[in-house]
């Protein structure tokens, strides 16, 4: 018994099987929602990749995924579903959708992607929640977390901020991703039950 609700164990479970239905298949593009004076598709500045208030339209061999911050009923942490970001989260009228064209991975065909998930961090709380989505393909790199920006430095994690890494170097030097299991308390597993198995290990 983990205490889940059968809601929570369908999250858990789509997390897993959504990413992996990305490996073998081709980016096409993403598109990104933002203010026409956010500069270089950034909503907070920093030289570390793309921070973003909402999530993104990823699409790939035809199907759209959204990748934003909704994992909780706060909207903190990272969640991958099928369809677009507006169908999840309200989208302020002053921005737009736009295409992010220069995507170092464009039209190249996802080879691995992972969740790597942290405890939350709340008080009293028990369980994980995905702070990293990273897609790797044939020449390129793509790292999403839950993570605020302030004044231009990495600050708050599980929150309802993005940061978009494409820089595998970067990743390192913040400790995201692979370089936070050691360090920075991340966790990866390789799938639903694994994740279970360590949920009721570490709190029952």
């Amino acid at each position: 018994m983990t205490g889940w609700s059968e809601e929570e164990i369908i999250l858990y479970k789509s997390q897993f099987n959504h990413l992996n239905g990305l490996i073998g298949k081709t980016i096409e593009s993403v598109y990104m929602y933002l203010e026409m004076t956010d500069v270089c598709f950034s909503e907070q500045p920093n030289i570390y990749g793309k921070s973003l208030f909402n999530g993104i339209d990823l699409f790939i061999d035809n199907q759209s995924y959204s990748i934003g911050n909704r994992f909780s009923d706060q909207s903190y942490g990272l969640c991958i579903d099928k369809g677009m970001t507006k169908d999840f989260e309200l989208i302020e009228k002053e921005k737009n959708r736009q295409l992010y064209s220069s995507l170092s991975c464009k039209g190249q065909v996802v080879i691995d992607a992972n969740i790597y998930w942290a405890k939350i961090p709340w008080e009293n709380s028990r369980g994980f929640y995905p702070q990293e989505i990273e897609i790797k393909t044939e020449n390129g790199y793509i790292l999403l977390s839950s993570i605020e920006i302030n004044r231009g430095e990495v600050n708050i994690e599980f929150t309802d901020e993005i940061l978009i890494v494409e820089d595998e170097v970067l990743a390192k030097e913040l400790g995201l991703g692979a370089y936070g299991v050691r360090n920075s308390g991340r966790e990866l597993f390789d799938d639903f039950c694994a994740l279970r198995k360590k949920h009721i290990t570490t709190w029952l």
